[in-house]
């Protein structure tokens, strides 16, 4: 007897994924604008927004997984 589970993309629906699609481009947007850098920024302000940007990074990375 084989048993057959949802795993996977496969079970998604349309509106799941097309919601991802729309997360994955905010999230895009979003980090664009942290490592966008004004001209005089303190190096730990700096620092920071290179982890906001980073995260956001796997933030999507993490998203497309599936994790």
């Amino acid at each position: 007897m084989t048993t057959s589970t949802n795993t996977g993309r496969s079970h998604r629906t349309a509106r799941q994924v097309t919601g991802v699609g729309r997360l994955l481009r905010r999230l895009e947007r979003e980090r664009r604008t942290w490592t966008r850098r004004p001209v005089e920024e303190l190096p730990t302000e700096q620092a920071w927004r290179s982890g906001v940007a980073e995260g956001l990074r796997l933030a999507q990375v993490a998203i497309r997984k599936g994790v």
